[in-house]
C-alpha cells in the first residue's frame, strides 16, 4: 500500500506537477510496466544521487527526485528514448515562458505566445542603472 504523506497544512501535493507526476508512475506500476520493488530501488538511487538542494522544500526536493527517477524508468522501459524526454521538457519550458501570468500553460504555447497577448520575457539587464545628481 503506497503511503501518502500530507504537508503541514494538509495538503498532500503542494503543486499539481507533482500530483501528475505521482499519479502517471502509479498508473504504470498498475499497467504491470514494473515491479514496485524496481521502482524503489530506481527511486532510491535518485534521492541519494541528488539530495535536496539549499531552500528547496521537502517536497520539491522529493518530488524533483521522483520526476527523475520516473524519467530513467520511463526510458529503461523503452516508452520514451531520454532524447524525447528532454526534447518535451524544452517544450514544456518554452510553453511556460509563452505563457501570460494567470493563464494555462499549454503545450501548444511552445513556438509563440497565444494569439492577442504581448506578452514576452526578456533576460534581465546587466547593465548598471546611471544615477544622476538631482537638483539641490
Amino acid at each position: 500500500m503506497l503511503d501518502l504523506t500530507e504537508t503541514a497544512d494538509g495538503r498532500t501535493f503542494d503543486h499539481p506537477w507533482q500530483a501528475h507526476a505521482f499519479s502517471l508512475t502509479v498508473q504504470l506500476y498498475k499497467d504491470g510496466r514494473f515491479t514496485w520493488d524496481e521502482w524503489v530501488r530506481i527511486f532510491s538511487a535518485e534521492i541519494e544521487a541528488a539530495p535536496a538542494l539549499p531552500g528547496e522544500s521537502v517536497n520539491d526536493a522529493y518530488y524533483r527526485q521522483w520526476v527523475k527517477a520516473l524519467e530513467v524508468l520511463i526510458t529503461q522501459l523503452g516508452i520514451a528514448p531520454q532524447d524525447q524526454l528532454a526534447a518535451r521538457a524544452e517544450e514544456w519550458r518554452r510553453a511556460y515562458l509563452n505563457t501570460p501570468h494567470g493563464q494555462p500553460i499549454l503545450l501548444a504555447n511552445a513556438l509563440c505566445a497565444p494569439a492577442g497577448t504581448h506578452h514576452h520575457h526578456h533576460a534581465p539587464l546587466r547593465a548598471p542603472i546611471a544615477v544622476s545628481a538631482g537638483a539641490r
